[in-house]
């Protein structure tokens, strides 16, 4: 494993349960609590769109984010 990989999985570990905001491709982000991940997925719950729009639950691929915030 990837020096990189392995701060991604301890700072991923570390935000389990707290609300983050991800980027997906160029345009879109979400936000909504980080329920689990691993390399190739991370799950998020409660989740918000940019335009208000509210999910359950949201798979998204790692190789697809821009980018990961902890709110």
């Amino acid at each position: 494993m990837s020096e990189k990989q392995y701060l991604l999985d301890k700072t991923l570990e570390r935000w389990k349960g707290k609300r983050v905001a991800v980027g997906v491709g160029s345009e879109t982000s979400f936000s909504g609590i980080l329920v689990d991940f691993d390399e190739e997925i991370i799950l998020l719950r409660e989740v918000t769109d940019y335009a208000g729009n509210r999910a359950k639950e949201l798979i998204v691929k790692i190789d697809d984010l821009n980018w990961i915030t902890l709110l």
